[in-house]
């Protein structure tokens, strides 16, 4: 999602003796009603909440509930919860809905009574009143909310004459704010769509006595919003804003009202809408910037052999050329995007080589190019490499003449082997130009000694194994693909540990992808805020593919697991994990639980982005949060054969999607839920096709008398849990033997 401000026309005009009043055809027939949807708009919402006010979203007129009926006179709009995002809003909205080939202008005195948070912490300035028009409504939150329940994101194509704190600082002041999104085609919400704020009153006052006379116009082209102190009137065409916008999800029907947000009261009296006939402008369908072009070599300057390959991709299609002091060496290469180009090579001596991408889509249309000037590898054996801590450049690389790591990198043959001794390596990057080659990938390894990390090791690489190392204090994060990483153990780190990630604006084709973890563990990480640090995260631009086995992840202070996505950036692509453990995630080895929304054991998604996940044969327990969450994943999750026992809120859940027929559901099948050391006022709560042969605790009964195992297998699972792991060997052989236990 990029931002952008619109182009627009502003004009004060002074208002001499003018009436507040707006001469308007009044529309009796239509029906006016009140709705609260939209993430955070949950009857138990108390983030910077009053405790007397959470779960106040509501519509009143005289102290009463509104009901379905004509326009009233005058109204109060209060939200304790929602928000105003980049991609959605959650919040209360009094409205009517009109055909799409109506145009109208609304018409209030509005009256801001109450904005931001009342607990006297700053604004976030995602709280907000005002007038808004937008193409779909969200569904109507929970009431009364099942346990565990949450509202998912109402993503829309909208327009705002909208009431927003002035700064981040409780100055008391306010801005009128002329908003609007286009580009969302799906009520979940996409990545590229934009989102236009401009203040076009900045610092105004507001308060009960401080009424002001606002309006939002659609006509056949645009948008227009306006407001009257008393003294001035503030006009401003949205002229960037197109007036079929709100005819994208639903063409048919646009709704039309008056909102509040996240932490606002706002009355609105002696309303007014003038309905007319549209002749709209069916202007162009929104389209995203696109990623600017990305393309790199993915072969290092060194040739470690005589047979050299040449590889680089790029983000958009295009051609890759080779040539030689000016003469061109083999055939132009038409490459697809994401991936990877290579050309084999004889290199004997120094050589220059210019390699030239010329794209065939994206935002460049000109020939861009490398210079890649080559030497041959002085290594004494460039499929055998020995580093150690004390190695240096111009060494032989061999047991007796080790070498250091980062020109071991470089010299390293595609199928080769850097073998590290014993001894503590500080920061290290493998870049993308170290890459090896499908078939042949590059091994860094610790095997049979004592490799410890105590600086960052940064992935960028394709076509690697990296295994038996550990990063102590800091964080492992990949941007490659197709790498393998076998016992790893990462620890104590400043925020998740091992991390699957990518860089913003790279492009999905560019995603990290295929990226497998298996055998390795990740505790102890915690983040200077106490929220976020997870054991194992993949999330925030994934590709597919990515997978983790036989993996440990515990006493981390946020996740075992985190499959978070933003709706800016569009959804992961599916990530399988099997046959692992995440166990007493929400606290530290040093920090006690802490308690809220902290230490799920499998977190599944995010932001409502349909991801079709697979978790399967995998145990969670005692975890201060979830054992296995959907976390808002309306997707098509394959939940498989997995345990869950005494997590701290529900073992198992998987929400109802608000999203209806639109998206496949998902398959829960051969799960266990168990409590037995600890107590949770939640049951399961789970949705989606769910087959007869799991075992989930659905009430009171089911929590106690009804199970997977028999007494003995009970028993000597009970018996487990009580005893007292005090190292980390200790902890890790107690996950282990549990989940032996639990999956015999």
């Amino acid at each position: 999602m990029r931002k952008i401000i619109a182009v627009a026309l502003t004009t004060m005009t002074p208002v001499l003796g003018a009436s507040l009043g707006h001469a308007s055809t009044e529309a009796p027939e239509l029906t006016w009603q009140s709705i609260t949807f939209g993430q955070s708009t949950d009857l138990n919402f108390g983030s910077t909440i009053l405790p007397e006010k959470v779960g106040t979203n509501e519509v009143t007129i005289d102290g009463q509930p509104i009901s379905a009926g004509p326009l009233v006179d005058h109204a109060t709009i209060e939200s304790r919860g929602g928000k105003l995002a980049n991609s959605h809003e959650g919040g209360t909205f009094y409205y009517t809905t009109l055909p799409t080939d109506m145009n109208f202008t609304l018409t209030a005195t509005l009256a801001l009574e109450q904005l931001g948070p009342e607990t006297g912490a700053t604004p976030n300035r995602q709280e907000g009143a005002g007038l808004m028009v937008r193409d779909v409504l969200g569904a109507p939150r929970a009431n009364p909310q099942p346990l565990g329940h949450e509202e998912f994101p109402a993503a829309s194509n909208m327009v705002m004459n909208l009431l927003r704190s002035h700064t981040r600082e409780n100055d008391g002041l306010m801005n009128a704010t002329a908003t609007y999104r286009e580009g969302i085609q799906d009520p979940w919400g996409n990545p590229g769509n934009l989102l236009s704020k401009e203040d076009y009153v900045e610092g105004a006052s507001y308060g009960a006595e401080q009424p002001y006379r606002m309006t939002l116009t659609r006509s056949n082209e645009h948008f227009i919003v306006t407001m009257n102190n008393g003294q001035q009137l503030y006009n401003h065409e949205l002229t960037q804003a197109p007036a079929n916008l709100v005819e994208i999800q639903d063409p048919d029907h646009q709704y039309v009202g008056f909102f509040a947000a996240r932490n606002a009261r706002l009355h609105i009296s002696d309303i007014h809408i003038e309905l007319s006939d549209a002749n709209t402008q069916k202007a162009n369908a929104y389209q995203a910037p696109e990623n600017p072009l990305v393309w790199s070599l993915a072969s290092p300057d060194v040739a470690s052999t005589p047979d050299y390959t040449l590889q680089a991709l790029a983000n958009y299609d295009g051609e890759f050329r080779v040539s030689q002091a000016g003469q061109p060496l083999g055939d132009a290469q038409q490459v697809k995007a994401g991936d990877l180009f290579s050309l084999s090579l004889q290199i004997t001596e120094p050589a220059d080589f210019l390699v030239t991408f010329q794209p065939t889509q994206g935002p460049e249309s000109e020939e861009q190019s490398k210079k890649l000037s080559l030497r041959p590898s002085a290594v004494a054996d460039p499929f055998n490499i020995y580093v150690s801590t004390d190695g240096s450049p111009g060494q032989a690389g061999d047991q007796a003449n080790p070498i250091d790591l980062a020109s071991a990198i470089t010299h390293l043959a595609p199928g080769g082997t850097l073998y590290l001794a014993s001894g503590d390596y500080g920061a290290v990057e493998i870049p993308l130009a170290a890459s090896g080659s499908p078939g042949n990938l590059k091994r860094l390894t610790g095997e049979g000694a004592d490799v410890r990390f105590t600086g960052m090791v940064s992935h960028n690489a394709n076509y690697w194994q990296l295994d038996h190392l550990e990063v102590a204090g800091e964080r492992l994060i990949v941007h490659g693909s197709h790498n393998v990483f076998e016992h790893i153990v990462t620890h104590s780190a400043p925020d998740t540990g091992f991390q699957i990630t990518s860089p913003d604006n790279v492009g999905r084709p560019l995603w990290a992808s295929y990226n497998t973890v298996r055998h390795s563990e990740s505790y102890n990480n915690e983040d200077s805020s106490g929220i976020n640090a997870d054991g194992f995260a993949a999330k925030m631009r994934i590709g597919e593919g990515n997978s983790f086995d036989q993996c440990l992840s515990h006493h981390n202070i946020d996740d075992g697991w985190d499959l978070f996505n933003k709706v800016e950036d569009g959804p992961n692509g599916a990530v399988t994990i099997t046959n692992s453990i995440a166990f007493n995630n929400g606290q530290t080895l040093n920090t006690q639980p802490t308690g809220g929304n902290l230490g799920n054991g499998f977190k599944l998604g995010g932001e409502g982005l349909p991801v079709a996940h697979t978790v399967e044969g995998n145990l969670s327990f005692n975890n201060g949060m979830d054992g296995f969450t959907d976390n808002f994943n309306s997707g098509a999750l394959s939940i498989i054969n997995n345990v869950a026992i005494d997590n701290h809120r529900f073992n198992f859940i998987v929400r109802q999607s608000p999203y209806g027929d639109q998206l496949a559901s998902a398959r829960l099948a051969g799960n266990v839920s168990l409590r037995l050391e600890s107590e949770s006022d939640y049951l399961d709560s789970v949705h989606g096709d769910i087959s007869d042969d799991n075992w989930f605790i659905q009430d009171e009964n089911t929590q106690t008398s009804s199970s997977h195992y028999d007494e003995e297998t009970l028993a000597e699972i009970k018996a487990l849990l009580q005893q007292q792991a005090n190292t980390e060997s200790e902890r890790r052989e107690q996950a282990l033997t549990l989940q032996k236990l639990v999956f015999n």
